[in-house]
């Protein structure tokens, strides 16, 4: 398990011990001393010393394990390097012939989007396929979570994003990632070759506001920033995504996911009010898009 002390790993390591098969989960990390890989040890994962940069400390760990969920990170680690880890853990994964190779990308990483992001994904999953890994790829869209940058400015009553004004944007609770990856390892039969976009929600940035408003009590507008003015507050990564939020955008089938995989998606308000948005007084978190800025 990459990313185990991280919110998606630790969104998946939630659902793997909350579900029906019994596993026995190991936990990646650099440091298993950390308050954060201690509670993990506490609810009952194996935590293990790893660098996704150095293959030869991965080896050992992935020869003692079944499946692997990968999960890497171009906002802390940059194009290259995000690339790297990823070949590396799937370069180890198929040395030890493990039987279920789960990778976490983007939504809709395989297109030609010309996002460095969205194109790194794609490059670690193109790599993964020529080493024929018995793999399943996940495909979250725009997180939740990642409001939390816009938090105080919601508060103060704007909701301003490079997004055209009817547009939809699909977005998910990392959450639901966590039940989707664990689903997939509960059947692995059924989702081995395939790669799935992962949606909850499709709204457009009134429809957003107006969500935020009714949470909130306060009186949220939406803001529609021209993507040409967006570089200087949203940098250039997150507003070239955002031109193609506005050109072409996700395509998840949302009711689909919701039979395939069993269970409800969370909805943006669903997850607004199991976060407390009611009661909010700042940013509880940092998205890793912000840190990178």
């Amino acid at each position: 398990m990459t990313g185990a002390t991280g919110n998606q790993g630790g969104a998946v390591i939630d659902h793997l011990l909350a579900a029906d098969t019994d596993f026995d989960i190991r936990g990646l990390t650099r440091d298993a001393g950390s308050d954060t890989a201690q509670g993990l040890e506490d609810r009952g994962v194996t935590m293990v010393e790893g660098d996704l940069n150095e293959p030869d400390t991965l080896r050992e760990h992935v020869d003692d394990v079944d499946a692997v969920f990968a999960v890497t990170n171009f906002w802390t680690q940059g194009y290259e390097t995000q690339v790297q880890q990823g070949k590396n853990i799937a370069d180890v994964a198929a040395e030890a012939g493990v039987d279920h190779f789960v990778f976490s990308g983007v939504g809709s990483h395989e297109k030609d989007t010309g996002i460095p992001h969205f194109d790194s994904a794609w490059e670690i999953e193109q790599h993964a396929q020529d080493l024929d890994l018995p793999m399943t790829v996940l495909q979250p869209v725009f997180f939740f979570q990642n409001f939390e940058a816009f938090a105080e400015d919601i508060l103060d009553g704007t909701l301003a994003f490079p997004l055209e004004e009817g547009v939809e944007l699909q977005m998910i609770d990392v959450d639901d990632l966590g039940h989707a990856a664990a689903v997939t390892f509960e059947r692995p039969d059924e989702f081995i070759g395939e790669r799935i976009e992962l949606a909850g929600d499709e709204l457009t940035l009134r429809e957003t506001a107006e969500i935020f408003s009714r949470v909130t009590g306060v009186d949220v507008d939406p803001v529609h920033v021209p993507t040409d003015e967006a570089v200087e507050d949203f940098g250039e990564e997150f507003t070239v995504m955002c031109e193609w939020f506005n050109e072409v955008g996700y395509s998840a089938d949302i009711p689909a996911l919701e039979e395939r995989f069993g269970f409800e998606f969370t909805r943006l308000p669903e997850y607004l009010f199991e976060n407390g948005w009611e009661d909010k007084d700042g940013m509880a978190s940092v998205p890793g898009w912000v840190k990178a800025m």
